[in-house]
């Protein structure tokens, strides 16, 4: 699978619409992943600097992309990319 640099993702999650975003996440959590949340961010002091924090079912804590499982990062990488 193809792998993309956080650049990439982040500008392409913001660029979906809100429709999009809730198939994005319906999408995700149809192969078992319990996403309930995207939020991208990115640094005012840093503007080159940027991250996607993603919220599970049951957790009030934001995760970072980097501390991902492979397996699900690389679902949201794919399912991302193929959404339009």
């Amino acid at each position: 699978m193809k792998s993309y640099d956080i650049d990439t993702l982040y500008q392409k999650y913001k660029s979906l619409n809100k429709r999009q975003r809730v198939r994005l996440l319906s999408r995700l959590q149809a192969q078992g992943i319990a996403i309930v949340r995207i939020q991208p961010y990115a640094y005012s002091e840093a503007l080159g600097i940027k991250h996607l924090f993603f919220y599970f079912e049951g957790s009030r804590e934001a995760v970072p992309y980097f501390l991902l499982e492979s397996s699900v990062w690389q679902a949201v990488q794919r399912e991302l990319m193929e959404e339009e």
